[in-house]
This record gives structure tokens, C-alpha cells and sequence, in this order.
């Protein structure tokens, strides 16, 4: 009596052609989205350099440095939080108010700068405390939470203005943020400070590593033991501080103070920080790519104003840039999702 055994067929090679092209489009993917933003970055770079003989200076260099400090310490925050899966649009608000904040207490209450500066960034780190409390406590998203709290803090900012700008008449503040000690600016200072201190938490701390787990996946996250409201209400404040701190560099800088000033920034910020690889979703992303992404928005634009290029195609630019971001976003997230 024989037994037959069954054999089973190999592949078809149109289907195993098939795979490898599927594979490779995943590899090339994969590429392009750990290392795109910083060919994009080089290649502005090299472009602007060729196109212009001023982009390469000392000084246009400074200026790019110092056009992206603020901006770059909103991102800090707002990555920070952003990996844990919470969105904070209110930076841009907190930016105008602690400006607010600072000109009335030094102006018209006549406190030295330093407390009115102190109390400035407690009243960001309070905002953000909220914006944290009404995502936990009332379970509100924290993109529609921050958005609301985006239009109590303006409106605040307004009553203490009273609608109007504040000048600072006291210039301490200007000049201590306008200083270039061994010729860098203070605001590149504290930029570079704020991303080493981020850089090391997200690399080398256990806390970093907490905060991915919760943007992961939070359930889990609070199985493991993982404190998941501490840790998001702790980057809320962290957001609303930076804010603050970016808010009381704005007003040196231009030595006047208006609850409006800040309302670009929050979508700055984010396009950034979208075109950096970070997903809406939380659990992703290399924190120091934030800076990568604000340095590649302030090299287009500063390349843009060198050219000579008219205001509505700039402001054009920067309408591709957050489209283009999204998509950048949408794509991360369905990398993620595989």
C-alpha cells in the first residue's frame, strides 16, 4: 500500500515579485520619513547659499537663530507633550498674556522686572495647569480643551491691556534678553539649553520613557504603574512655562506687550513640529527633531525674505508648509498603525 503526500506548490513569481515591490516602496518609505527633513533642511541650505551671498554670514546665520528661539522653546513644550499624545494650541495665547502679565505688573504695579518676570511664568504654568485639568478631571480632548483655553487667556490678556499695547518704558528686560554674551544671543542660549535638557530626558531618563509609554498606549501604561494623569498634567505646566518663557522673550525683543502677539505661533509651532515626524496620536518621534523641523521652517522663510519674494507668496509658503505638514502627519500615522 503507498501513501502519496501532498506537496505544496511554490509561489507564483509574479507574486513573490509582487512582495519584493511592496517591500521596497516600505523600505523607501521608511527612508524618506526618518531622513527627508533633514535632506529637505541640507537642500534649503545649499539652494539659499548658492542663490544669495548673504545667506552663509555670521550675521544672517544669528538671525536665523534668533527668529527660530522662540519659537523653537514653543516647540520644547509642545513636542514634549505632544509624545504623550496631548495637543497644546493655547502656547500661542500664553505667549501674549505672559507678555501682558510682565508689562502691567512692571509698568503700572512698579515691580522689579525679575518678580514680574517669575510671576509671568507662574501665570503660563497655571494656564497650562488648567488646560491639563480640563483634559483629565472633565475628559475633554485636549486639542478642543486648549482650544477653549485659548480664547479665556486672550480675552484676559485683553481686559489687563485693556485692549491696547503696553510699552515697556523700563528697558532692563530688553536688555538682558537682547545680550550677546561670547556673541551669541540670549534667546539661542536658552533654546539650546531648553532642547539639551528635553534631549536628555527623552533619551537617557526613565521619565521619557514614561512619556512615550503613555502617548503608546495609556491603558498600558497605567498598568504598568505608570502615573498616566500626573505625567500629562506635569507637561501641560511644562508647556504653559515655556510658553511663558517664550512670551517674556518676545516682549525684550520688541519692548511692548500685546495679548495678540503669540496667535501665529501655535500653528507655527505645529507645522514644525508635524514636518519633524511627530503623529497627532502620541508615542512617536525623536524629541530633538522638533528643533530640525523649526530650523527648516526659519531657513525657508529667512531664504524667502532674501530673495526679495513678495509678503502673500511668503505667506503662501507657509500655507504649503502646514498642508504639507499634515500629510507628513497623516502618512506617520498610518506607518504607526501597521
Amino acid at each position: 500500500m503507498s501513501v502519496t503526500t501532498a506537496t505544496q506548490a511554490p509561489p507564483a513569481p509574479h507574486t513573490s515579485e509582487a512582495i519584493d515591490r511592496a517591500m521596497r516602496k516600505r523600505r523607501l518609505l521608511n527612508l524618506m520619513l526618518d531622513y527627508g527633513l533633514y535632506a529637505a533642511l541640507v537642500s534649503l541650505v545649499v539652494y539659499f547659499s548658492i542663490a544669495s551671498p548673504y545667506f552663509l554670514s555670521t550675521r544672517n546665520l544669528l538671525n536665523i537663530a534668533m527668529a527660530i528661539a522662540v519659537t523653537g522653546i514653543l516647540a520644547a513644550g509642545f513636542t514634549a507633550a505632544l509624545i504623550a499624545g496631548q495637543v497644546d494650541i493655547s502656547i500661542g495665547a500664553t505667549v501674549g498674556l505672559s507678555g501682558v502679565v510682565f508689562a502691567v505688573l512692571q509698568e503700572q504695579a512698579g515691580l522689579p522686572w525679575f518678580v514680574a518676570a517669575l510671576v509671568s511664568i507662574a501665570v503660563g504654568m497655571v494656564t497650562g495647569m488648567l488646560s491639563g485639568l480640563l483634559v483629565i478631571l472633565v475628559s475633554i480632548n485636549s486639542l478642543i480643551a486648549t482650544l477653549a483655553m485659548s480664547m479665556l487667556i486672550t480675552g484676559i490678556g485683553l481686559i489687563l491691556a485693556e485692549g491696547q499695547p503696553i510699552p515697556l518704558t523700563d528697558g532692563t528686560l530688553g536688555s538682558i534678553i537682547n545680550a550677546r554674551p561670547l556673541g551669541i544671543p540670549i534667546p539661542v542660549i536658552v533654546l539650546a539649553v531648553v532642547f539639551a535638557v528635553g534631549w536628555v530626558v527623552f533619551n537617557r531618563m526613565r521619565l521619557g520613557w514614561h512619556v512615550y509609554a503613555v502617548g503608546a498606549n495609556p491603558s498600558a501604561a497605567l498598568r504598568a504603574g505608570i502615573n498616566v494623569n500626573r505625567i500629562c498634567l506635569g507637561l501641560f505646566v511644562l508647556s504653559g512655562g515655556l510658553a511663558a518663557l517664550g512670551g517674556l522673550i518676545s516682549t525684550g525683543q520688541g519692548g511692548s506687550a500685546f495679548p495678540g502677539s503669540g496667535d501665529a505661533l501655535a500653528f507655527q509651532v505645529l507645522a514644525a513640529v508635524l514636518l519633524a515626524g511627530f503623529g497627532i496620536s502620541g508615542g512617536v518621534g525623536k524629541f530633538e527633531r522638533a528643533l530640525v523641523g523649526v530650523l527648516l521652517v526659519g531657513v525657508l522663510l529667512n531664504g524667502l525674505v532674501l530673495m526679495q519674494v513678495e509678503p502673500y507668496y511668503q505667506y503662501l509658503a507657509r500655507g504649503v508648509i502646514f498642508v504639507l505638514a499634515v500629510v507628513l502627519a497623516s502618512v506617520s500615522l498610518r506607518k504607526a498603525a501597521r
